[in-house]
């Protein structure tokens, strides 16, 4: 399994199971990520991407803190650290005494601290062996089987997480943790329980092209954060990826990417079209070396006009007049599938004038 970090790199571990990318550090934006009280999807960030081995993602869960993603393919579920990619566990999923094979996971639910994940099975004429199970994040083993052969859809714990509501049979049922007994039945699911936001609009606003149609989505609680699980044209094997959705002014405008801001043009390189505009930023304008100090941070983002727009920024730089680059590289989509870069403008930060050390310029550093 490889394991991309934001700037598109890939390594390998010796084990080939989990990767660590390493040298550079890439910042995401800290600002809240909300626009008018809605998240800004059309300038989020790519903060993470796993690249996997296998069958197609099926379904997808977010942890609380967006530190960790559950995945299924084929029955078979998965918990892989975002950071790192590093795969935590490989759970054993749904089984049926009258079938050899997994079941499909129908549901997959978070505990509120992180450590629990709840899983779902249903499969209409196959009687599972437990239709709701929950499993310790924390050692990897199954913790409870509830639900016998119901069989059970959505799944959802309660605030407190000492308890998990599920819809299973033709109910929806409370189970509490510490017995395993149902103590509640409804019709639905509780209104405090229902999630805001909606992950397809989300996905359908994000800014990266042609990333290909999502086969699972999950947003995080606050809404700011969406996993996406697919297969982009240009990739061999299924990804899972994680969003962040910018911050904005009143206008909507991602803040601090350099958009208001004048640049300088500079001389375009000769390079061939590309399938990954961000990844040919990197490689022509981004540090030369892993660096303890400087820091490189890149976004991206679909312009109304049709055309990709880079912003590359370059921090703490190791040089006695320049504190920062910001690289603003603009790309047209080609027929085939590719972009092909067509301006390139730069600005800087100066340790000493002509401006103040937090400002961006065009002018040459004293």
């Amino acid at each position: 399994m490889l394991h991309r970090d934001p700037a598109g790199r890939c390594v390998r571990d010796k084990a080939g199971h989990g990767v660590i990318a390493l040298g550079l550090a890439v910042s995401g934006w800290l600002a809240p990520a909300v626009v008018n009280g809605s998240p800004d999807w059309s300038a989020a960030e790519l903060k993470h991407e796993i690249e996997l081995t296998g069958d197609r993602v099926e379904r997808l869960a977010l942890s609380p803190e967006g530190e960790t993603v559950a995945s299924t393919a084929s029955g078979h579920l998965a918990v892989w650290e975002l950071a790192t990619g590093k795969l935590l566990h490989r759970l054993d999923g749904h089984r049926s005494p009258e079938v050899e094979r997994p079941l499909p996971v129908a549901g997959l639910a978070f505990g509120p601290d992180g450590t629990i994940l709840a899983s779902t099975s249903w499969t209409p004429g196959v009687a599972p062996e437990a239709s709701l199970k929950l499993w310790s994040l924390v050692s990897g083993e199954r913790l409870q089987a509830l639900a016998g052969g119901k069989g059970c859809r959505e799944v959802s714990f309660s605030a407190d997480g000492d308890s998990v509501w599920a819809a299973c049979g033709r109910n929806v049922q409370r189970y509490a943790l510490d017995t395993g007994r149902v103590v509640e039945r409804l019709g639905h699911f509780p209104a405090e329980l229902e999630r805001s936001g909606d992950a397809e609009a989300a996905a359908a606003a994000l800014p990266m092209p042609r990333q290909g149609d999502a086969d699972a989505l999950a947003l995080s609680e606050d809404g700011t954060q969406l996993a996406w699980a697919g297969r982009p044209p240009t990739y061999p094997s299924p990804v899972i990826r994680l969003w962040q959705a910018h911050a904005g002014d009143a206008a909507g405008e991602v803040a601090d990417d350099g958009e208001s801001a004048a640049f300088r043009g500079q001389a375009l390189p000769e390079v061939a079209p590309t399938r990954d505009p961000l990844a040919l930023s990197r490689d022509l304008y981004g540090l030369e070396a892993p660096s303890p100090i400087s820091e490189e941070r890149v976004a991206q983002r679909m312009l109304a006009s049709g055309e990709v727009r880079v912003i590359l920024t370059l921090s703490n730089l190791a040089d006695d007049a320049v504190r920062a680059w910001r690289y603003r590289l603009t790309f047209e989509p080609l027929e085939d599938g590719e972009w092909e870069l067509v301006r390139v403008g730069r600005q800087q930060q100066c340790r000493r004038g002509p401006t103040e050390p937090d400002a961006w310029t065009t002018e040459l550093c004293l």
